[in-house]
């Protein structure tokens, strides 16, 4: 079971049963300032005095965990400690799954929704730097490397399912596997994934709302014909944006004991470590600096230019926009914005905008229109906790 709660009434929803969120719908929620899964286990003189530590102490790991997913590792000393009442500000609520219980024992998996508003400003004031923004999604193309054959749709693509059985979790860069219909096959091939293909990585980012594409090459090391290692070769690419390709590289040795899907999905796991700190490096913005950009928008009607306005919205660094004119030529715009230019073109980018040119003569526009992503296989109807 899982729960849907806001944090004030969380002690008396555990006394209602049947109230029930479907795992998927919560999957869908999770964003930058959402934590999950928060494992708790929690022994007291009673199962009530038990959970009621659990919600605390899972509040304060939930919170550890999003500074380390958001904050750089050395600025991470700098984050003031959390007061209870100050948590009160910054978690807007959490649901509970896989609760279990006895006389003096609470075990469940939390996730927590922070305040992102909340969380900013504490950090902000606190002088601490942190990554403002999430990357858009990466589609994942697991390629395997067995006896000189690459391997990318076959069933006996072992690093495939270890990909498909795996939760590299929902932090900075979110993870989109694909589904391996036909039209995947027909899009692109494991050599077009090795070799880069700019066309086919376009056509299969297309079928999965335009994300970035990351190919992921993996040859198993053997010794006396036993599994004694993995090397991983993992490139993230733009399509239709080439010539900005980032390269990450992953080799493990086999622990002890340590069986083929174990040691698969620790490679997994230390790829996407790497993957998110290149990200978190190039999207921290120093919040002492940043600056005013005058920009032009061409734009044939109203609606491109809200269409613009619409996703600048949604982009954490630009603290602020302002219209200067607008005409049947287009718009020029204002922005306000926190960090270099740079990072404003990353964070402009994960929202599909292009910024262009050099002061004085800025560029902002949408990208292309893309053909349509695949829909998600509809999530069973899900029952909201009452509040």
């Amino acid at each position: 079971m899982l729960v849907t709660c806001s944090r004030a009434l969380a002690a008396g929803l555990f006394l209602l049963a049947g109230a029930a969120l479907d795992p998927a719908s919560a999957q869908r929620r999770n964003d930058l300032f959402t934590v999950s899964p928060v494992p708790v286990d929690v022994t007291a003189e009673n199962a009530i005095a038990a959970r009621d530590h659990a919600i605390a102490e899972g509040e304060q790991r939930a919170f550890r965990m999003l500074i380390e997913r958001l904050v750089q590792p050395d600025d991470r000393k700098n984050v003031p400690k959390v007061t209870a009442a100050k948590m009160n500000d910054l978690v807007q609520g959490f649901q509970v799954a896989h609760e279990r219980r006895s006389g003096v024992r609470y075990l469940a998996d939390y996730t927590v929704h922070f305040r992102a508003d909340a969380v900013r400003q504490f950090l902000t004031n606190a002088g601490v730097s942190f990554a403002e923004v999430s990357s858009k999604p990466v589609l994942v193309l697991p390629v395997y490397t067995l006896n000189g054959n690459s391997l990318l749709w076959e069933d006996s693509n072992a690093w495939r399912v270890a990909w498909q059985n795996s939760n590299p979790g929902t932090g900075l860069v979110p993870v989109v596997r694909p589904l391996g219909e036909i039209e995947d096959l027909q899009a692109i091939d494991a050599s077009g994934a090795t070799a880069g293909d700019d066309g086919k990585l376009l056509a299969i980012a297309q079928r999965y709302g335009n994300a970035d594409v990351l190919v992921s090459t993996a040859t198993p090391r053997t010794e006396g014909g036993t599994l004694s290692g993995i090397d991983v070769a993992t490139t993230r690419y733009t399509p239709g944006s080439p010539g900005g390709e980032q390269h990450f590289v992953v080799n493990d040795t086999a622990n002890p004991g340590e069986n083929a899907d174990a040691l698969m999905a620790r490679a997994i796991g230390d790829t996407m470590q790497q993957v998110e700190q290149s990200w978190k490096n190039a999207s921290t913005p120093d919040a002492k600096a940043g600056g005013v950009l005058l920009a032009r928008v061409p734009a044939a009607s109203l609606q491109d230019w809200v269409a613009v306005r619409d996703r600048l919205s949604g982009v954490p660094v630009v603290r602020g926009s302002r219209l200067i004119s607008l005409d049947r030529q287009g718009a020029r715009v204002e922005l306000h914005y926190i960090g270099d230019p740079q990072q404003l073109r990353l964070a402009l980018g994960q929202r599909d905008l292009e910024l262009s040119g050099n002061d004085p003569d800025w560029v902002l526009q949408r990208r292309a229109a893309e053909a349509a992503p695949v829909a998600p296989a509809a999530a069973p109807a899900a029952e909201a906790a009452p509040h």
